[in-house]
């Protein structure tokens, strides 16, 4: 027993060398191109509300040109000093009174124009119509 037990212990006389190379997994070459993985799409629930991003126009810009050029000068100044309300409204968060007061303040400012431009037309109608009187008038024809 004493020849089996000194067998056991004895000890390698070789060493084994390692390379890098034989550290590396190698790869089976597949020709094959693997399918990406799709990603996942969730439903989402049915009680769950669709957020839309909000957009909320100051109308600040259309209100000065129609107060500066506009016959009808009622709605454009009352919109030029809400517009200070709408951006106190929309700082504080509350989207819908900004929301609400915006379209009232298009409203009244699609009207304005309106108004000022038939107030425009007439008045260069007039202007005209006046002017070819005078000529006519000047030279006797009338």
């Amino acid at each position: 027993m004493s020849e089996k037990n000194s067998n056991c212990f004895e000890t390698q006389t070789s060493p084994i060398i390692l390379a890098a190379t034989d550290l590396q997994l190698k790869k089976p070459h597949n020709n094959k191109k693997k399918n990406p993985i799709r990603l996942q799409k969730s439903k989402p629930p049915k009680n769950s509300v669709k957020v839309k991003p909000t957009i909320i126009n100051i109308h600040y810009k259309w209100a000065l040109i129609l107060t500066i050029f506009c016959f009808f000068i009622i709605g454009p100044v009352w919109a030029l000093y809400k517009t200070s309300e709408l951006r106190r409204l929309i700082k504080r968060q509350e989207l819908k009174a900004a929301e609400r007061l915006s379209v009232k303040m298009s409203t009244v400012l699609v009207l304005s124009t309106i108004i000022g431009a038939v107030a425009w037309t007439g008045l260069l109608f007039c202007s005209v119509g006046l002017l070819l009187t005078g000529i006519l008038l000047k030279k006797q024809y009338i």
